[in-house]
């Protein structure tokens, strides 16, 4: 029994084969597989067609004859072995060795800027089942008159009637800011169930839809990993699709406009138009950023940061993870990472060097809303104290994504200095004395800002 359990290797449980990396940057196109866990992990062909053969009945011989036929050379049982034990069983995708270690344990990513602290608004059957209701819309005669009415809304609102009145409204009645607050997170939430559509119609599933932090707000997202097994068409269908729903409600609002003159509408439309935009941003893991991503073939541009500047600054070759793209695409990439570095820095710098000051002002500003939630309840201003309330948690959870961020630098740097002063002392030593010059100046500039008063 013991001899049989070595010689039949299995996939781990819940394990999937997606398949080639379709229309990818990559001169060789990796293949991909999903661990239960959700993580993905790319493959080389040759261990891609070894992990297709293995269903818990074949020997490595077996295997090493089934994935010499397709791969065009001969494999022996004892490589097949190897391949398994050495390669695949460490990635948790042979049952064995990763049925022994903790699932925390195998290896997987932590992308840089990821949504943190996610949780669940509508789970996988629910979400597949409005991804399939939805799908439908994605038709092309429905996609050219969406785009066409939302044109002809536009030309109408900002050309010839104007936000004044819509304005003027908020600024007589606060109160109304509430109504907008909800019919833009609906339209947040609406722009998630794009996303599940778009995959759904190119044939993946789509995965939870929720809620998490990213850098220091509450967002949604849809988990549309499903997609690395479509074509790039389809990926970035299902990356548009929730730029492409909000149009949706853009014609929706105007026809409920057309219906009840509300001119507050005319403002959520516009505040749409400012969130799509935002979304467009490809420095940030908004939808631009997916859509350059699967545009250029390149699953995380974030894990190419450091290969393209180790490349670029070395003298004894490149990153093979940079010289593995084809040439539009290295080019492309390292153009996007020459952007993203100084983006990127002075947004972290800014907000390491004004934390304290950042978080005051959130305080303060959750203090406020807390005393305006109270007085509207007393005095039964039931709307202004819903809209105070939202304010109040907007502010709570931006200070304690603010926190998370700053928290999550600080573990990713003593990891990478662990990491490369193991089992050198001086090296060690050396991280140390830098630690200490640079939080010590950081603590004084806090200090002499004033960043720690009128708390």
């Amino acid at each position: 029994m013991i001899r049989d359990a070595v010689c039949l290797p299995r996939l781990a449980d819940g394990l999937e084969l997606l398949g080639e990396f379709k229309d990818s940057a990559y001169a060789e196109p990796p293949s991909l597989v999903r661990r239960a866990d959700g993580q993905v992990i790319q493959l080389t062909r040759l261990l891609y067609l070894v992990a297709s053969q293995i269903d818990g009945t074949r020997d490595p011989d077996a295997i090493a004859g089934l994935v010499s036929g397709e791969l065009g050379r001969s494999l022996t049982g004892d490589q097949v072995s190897y391949l398994v034990n050495a390669k695949l069983a460490p990635l948790g995708i042979v049952a064995g060795q990763s049925d022994t270690v903790a699932p925390a344990a195998l290896p997987t990513a932590r992308p840089l800027l990821a949504l943190r602290a996610r949780a669940t608004l509508l789970p996988t059957e629910v979400a597949n089942a409005a991804g399939t209701f939805l799908r439908p819309l994605f038709h092309w005669p429905v996609v050219v008159a969406v785009i066409v009415g939302v044109a002809a809304v536009d030309y109408w609102i900002f050309v010839i009637h104007g936000l004044n009145a819509a304005l003027g409204q908020i600024l007589n009645d606060p109160a109304d800011l509430l109504l907008v607050v909800i019919l833009t997170v609906v339209s947040a939430l609406i722009h998630e169930c794009g996303h599940a559509a778009g995959c759904r119609y190119g044939g993946a599933r789509p995965g939870r839809i929720g809620v998490g932090i990213y850098l220091v707000f509450p967002a949604f997202f849809t988990n549309v990993t499903d997609s690395y097994r479509l074509s790039r068409a389809g990926r970035l269908r299902t990356d548009l699709g929730g730029l492409y729903f909000n149009l949706i409600v853009i014609l929706a609002l105007a026809g409920v406009y057309a219906a009840t003159s509300s001119q507050l509408l005319l403002l959520v439309i516009a505040l749409t138009h400012l969130e799509m935009l935002e979304q467009l941003l490809p420095f940030v893991r908004f939808d631009g950023y997916f859509i350059l991503s699967d545009f250029v073939g390149v699953p995380d541009l974030f894990a190419r940061i450091a290969p393209v500047v180790r490349s670029g600054l070395s003298r004894g070759g490149s990153d093979p993870r940079v010289t593995g793209l084809r040439r539009p695409a290295r080019i492309l990439i390292t153009a996007w990472v020459l952007c993203v570095i100084p983006l990127l820095t002075i947004m972290l710098g800014y907000l390491v060097l004004r934390l304290p000051e950042v978080d005051r002002a959130l305080w303060h500003s959750a203090s406020h809303a807390a005393h305006l939630t109270a007085s509207g309840l007393a005095a039964h201003r039931y709307a202004g104290a819903a809209a105070a309330l939202i304010g109040l948690a907007l502010a709570a959870l931006s200070m304690a994504g603010s926190l998370y961020v700053a928290v999550g630098l600080l573990r990713r740097a003593v990891t990478a200095s662990m990491r490369w002063s193991a089992g050198r002392p001086a090296r060690r030593l050396l991280a140390v004395v830098a630690t200490v010059l640079l939080a010590g100046p950081l603590v004084i500039f806090w200090v002499v800002q004033g960043q720690f008063r009128d708390w």
